[in-house]
């Protein structure tokens, strides 16, 4: 395995990958997560123009934002020598403190409520 990834082979595709990346990924605050996807999927263009922006990059924006306090913090507990699913704790606590004594609509089978960011 370690002679496939450091074959020049290798080398020259993840190059060639990171220098294909519009300057709308370069500067992205996710690009450490998706790195600009798949070089096949990069066909479509910038909000500037520039071609080469992955067509799944909305959605990769989306979704990493939105994880991004909770993986913060279940490192955080890792780091403490904690399990990370002891934030299931820490939401149900904030939950608690946010929603308010006399609806009972939060509360209705069915009902879920989207706010963390």
């Amino acid at each position: 395995m370690i002679e496939l990834i450091a074959s020049p082979q290798q080398q020259k595709f993840g190059q060639d990958k990171f220098d294909s990346l519009p300057t709308y990924c370069r500067e992205c605050d996710v690009r450490f997560a998706c790195h600009g996807g798949c070089p096949k999927n990069r066909f479509i263009h910038t909000p500037d123009g520039e071609p080469g922006l992955n067509y799944l990059c909305a959605g990769y924006k989306h979704f990493f934002h939105h994880i991004d306090r909770p993986m913060r913090i279940m490192s955080d507990l890792l780091r403490q020598n904690r399990a990370p699913a002891e934030i299931m704790f820490l939401y149900a606590q904030e939950d608690a403190q946010t929603q308010p004594a006399s609806s009972g609509a939060a509360n209705k089978p069915g009902r879920q409520r989207h706010r963390r960011h």
